[in-house]
């Protein structure tokens, strides 16, 4: 069995299955890798490989289903057929445990769910500013000069999307929208997203919406379901697990 590997715009190979057993060890070859080889349909990443098919390697060893490097079986823990390496043991379980997929098994939310959840969103954003604006002009009264009214309401608007986006996803992982729907909203290995790229994540939908919206129905067409937001910053919008 040959396989081969894309580097940037180059094709590497054919390697036999010991010496790509090799580029996997040395990390040459990640879990995001495209590889092929004769039996698959189409290139693929290489993590997604792992989780689908029976590589054959080494007597006694195995590619853990996380990283795809390969290790002897004695240091890995097996789960429902699928090898994982002492590593990635403590992300794999803790996926499972919030009811995320496997890497190799994830289920990409797709458009539609996302702009339902995006709806639902917006709803509540905007019951949340109707509260806002009407506290804001207890104080600062619209009818003589708009100016304040309207830079202060801008402003506090401006927080409260941002706080509402970095503090969801940060903590939970997914806007009240997005739990509504069983989405959440990880990095492509299924780690959780931190806050400071939850609040990169919210600015860059920016680049969605001036798109004329481009860049949120590209997640409709996308091999993995994302945004223009999502490519900017990484991350994944997957559906958990009933």
């Amino acid at each position: 069995m040959n396989w081969y590997y894309a580097e940037e715009t180059q094709r590497k190979g054919p390697f036999e299955q010991s010496a790509f057993d090799e580029l996997v060890k040395s990390g040459q070859i990640t879990p995001e890798t495209l590889v092929w080889r004769e039996g698959l349909p189409d290139w693929k990443p290489y993590r997604e490989v792992i989780a689908t098919s029976s590589i054959s390697t080494a007597e006694g060893d195995a590619p853990c289903v996380e990283c795809g490097r390969t290790f002897p079986k004695s240091e890995m823990v097996q789960y429902e057929g699928s090898w994982i390496c002492p590593n990635c043991k403590p992300i794999f379980f803790q996926r499972i445990r919030e009811g995320i997929a496997p890497v190799g098994e994830m289920v990409y939310g797709g458009f539609w769910i996302r702009f339902l959840a995006k709806f639902v969103d917006g709803i509540l954003l905007q019951l949340v500013g109707l509260a806002l604006r009407l506290l804001v002009g207890l104080f600062l009264s619209p009818t003589n000069d708009p100016t304040p009214f309207f830079i202060v309401n801008w402003i506090c608007s401006l927080l409260i999307g941002a706080s509402y986006a970095t503090f969801f996803v940060g903590k939970y992982g997914a806007t009240p929208g997005k739990m509504a729907c069983r989405l959440r909203i990880v990095r492509p290995d299924g780690a959780k997203v931190t806050y400071l790229r939850a609040l990169g994540r919210h600015f860059a939908e920016i680049l969605s919406s001036i798109t004329l919206g481009v860049g949120y129905i590209m997640a409709a067409f996308d091999e993995e379901k994302r945004s223009l937001h999502d490519r900017v910053c990484d991350t994944r919008v997957i559906r958990l697990n009933a």
